[in-house]
């Protein structure tokens, strides 16, 4: 038996390696899943595969409904066990179908941390078939899409900067800039000045003011107070 399960495993990591690099492929065995209905904007195609899902030759995923966990409990651990080392990112998309599911929800963690698996947790079939989706479209592409783009000019760095004051906006940051030409020139401003600019009102302009005065660290206003209390008490 495990000399044949060992070349049906042969046999299936070589379709894998002729898969299409644009078709999300959906194993046999998940016909007639809800989730499938709701994958619109993907192609997907059916195929013999170890896992349920895969979106890359090294990049797959697992279906359960809790439901179906709780009449078989055995069944992921089987299917875990199944798929061996044979792919880098393994999810396990779970559909939460069940209110009682603390019990279940902390056995799947588990088990997704003891066999590195990254656990995914849907509460509708649509959320499901919108990961499957995700997981598709953004295959092969960088990191750099969802990273944050570091600015290396003036203006946009300074813009950042003034932006960090809770209220204030990037246009607020223009003119702000605009004004004052510098970073500096804003920093030294009264409150007088800086309510000239338009956009700033009563609010923003003292938050700017108290940002650009105020210690970084109160304790130095506090440290200032205790060493008045006994200079008080003389």
């Amino acid at each position: 038996k495990s000399v044949l399960d060992e070349k049906q495993r042969q046999a299936m990591r070589a379709n894998n390696a002729l898969l299409q690099p644009h078709v999300l492929y959906v194993s046999t065995k998940q016909r007639g899943n809800g989730v499938l209905q709701y994958i619109r904007n993907v192609p997907y195609e059916f195929s013999r595969l170890l896992p349920d899902f895969v979106t890359h030759s090294y990049r797959c995923a697992l279906f359960l409904s809790l439901k179906y966990h709780t009449l078989y409990p055995n069944y992921i651990q089987k299917r875990v066990h199944e798929l061996k080392d044979d792919f880098s990112l393994r999810v396990l998309l779970v559909l939460v179908d069940m209110d009682d599911n603390n019990n279940a929800l902390l056995f799947l963690n588990t088990l997704a941390v003891k066999h590195n698996l990254t656990l995914i947790l849907t509460w509708s079939e649509e959320e499901a078939a919108r990961y499957l989706e995700t997981y598709k479209a953004f295959d092969g592409k960088s990191a750099e899409l969802i990273q944050r783009k570091e600015h290396t000019n003036f203006v946009d760095q300074a813009a950042d900067f003034l932006c960090t004051v809770t209220s204030v906006n990037k246009t607020d940051a223009g003119h702000i800039l605009t004004q004052f030409s510098t970073l500096k020139g804003a920093m030294s401003a009264p409150m007088d000045e800086l309510s000239i600019c338009p956009g700033l009102g009563e609010k923003k302009v003292k938050r700017l003011h108290e940002a650009f005065h105020e210690p970084f660290r109160k304790t130095v206003k506090r440290k200032h107070l205790r060493q008045q209390k006994p200079q008080a008490q003389e």
